[in-house]
């Protein structure tokens, strides 16, 4: 039986990966995202003007705890998620490896349901079961650590910038993901919420409305739909696998009644 090369074998050790993708690239394991996502989480908290009012926190954080409960998928219940809510009207929300997560004001004023902000909010947390964030930094890095590998020293598998203090562009940048990473954050959202109760039709229509939001206000999409290909065809895919998805027993009743009506009243603007 022939013994792997060193350098073989840290690239073996390296490219085990746990959750919905066991077999692709990704020499983080699921603790080495949760702590990338508290590296950036620092960094990010110090930029960004987060909005501290405790009836909207607990809207959020309440629907995703729903998603999470609801979740046939193990996978969602690797990872700590966290919900915060960025108070600026720019029309965005991303998720950082591990579960951190962030909601602007901007989408949460765009949507006109809880149904609806259970789509973003879906979709983000795919992002982090899927591990696209580490997935794509493994690919990017792949090579250099085969280097590095190839004189059997093993890296600390955390790019640099996260030691020296992350820039939020930096970590915006890093969540540019692929089209066949955000059709399958669409898919693996769409199921979450079927399974929590929300209705997943209201995915298609948040698309529909960030359409319209950027021919008629670019510059307010502009981020998200840098980080998030939006066309037609995405909307489309959204509604053809809405067809798929399996019936639900009977009405999920939430164990809260919701205030969002009541929250988003709060924050109406004249």
């Amino acid at each position: 039986m022939r013994r792997l090369r060193p350098a073989a074998a840290v690239l073996v050790g390296l490219l085990g990966c746990a959750g919905l993708h066991p077999y692709r690239p990704n020499f983080y394991s699921v603790d080495g995202d949760i702590r990338l996502g508290r590296e950036f989480a620092k960094e990010v908290d110090a930029e960004l003007p987060l909005l501290r009012h405790a009836a909207l926190q607990q809207l959020v954080a309440g629907i995703g705890q729903r998603l999470l409960e609801s979740s046939p998928e193990p996978a969602y219940r690797l990872f700590p998620y966290t919900f915060k809510v960025v108070d600026t009207p720019e029309v965005n929300a991303f998720a950082l490896p591990g579960g951190p997560i962030y909601v602007n004001m901007g989408i949460i004023e765009l949507c006109d349901t809880e149904d609806q902000l259970a789509a973003v909010l879906a979709h983000e947390m795919s992002h982090v079961a899927a591990r696209h964030a580490t997935e794509m930094l493994t690919t990017q890095n792949l090579t250099q650590l085969a280097l590095v590998a190839a004189v059997s020293v093993i890296p600390v598998p955390l790019p640099p910038v996260a030691w020296e203090g992350a820039k939020v562009g930096y970590v915006l940048g890093l969540l540019r993901y692929s089209r066949g990473m955000e059709a399958e954050a669409d898919l693996l959202g769409l199921r979450l919420m079927n399974a929590a109760g929300y209705d997943p039709a209201e995915m298609a229509t948040v698309f529909r409305k960030l359409g319209e939001q950027q021919h008629s206000l670019p510059s307010l999409v502009e981020r998200f739909t840098s980080s998030h290909p939006l066309d037609a065809d995405r909307v489309r895919a959204v509604e053809a696998e809405l067809a798929k998805l399996p019936a639900r027993p009977g009405p999920v009743v939430a164990v809260h009644p919701s205030t969002f009506a009541e929250t988003q009243l709060m924050f109406a603007k004249d």
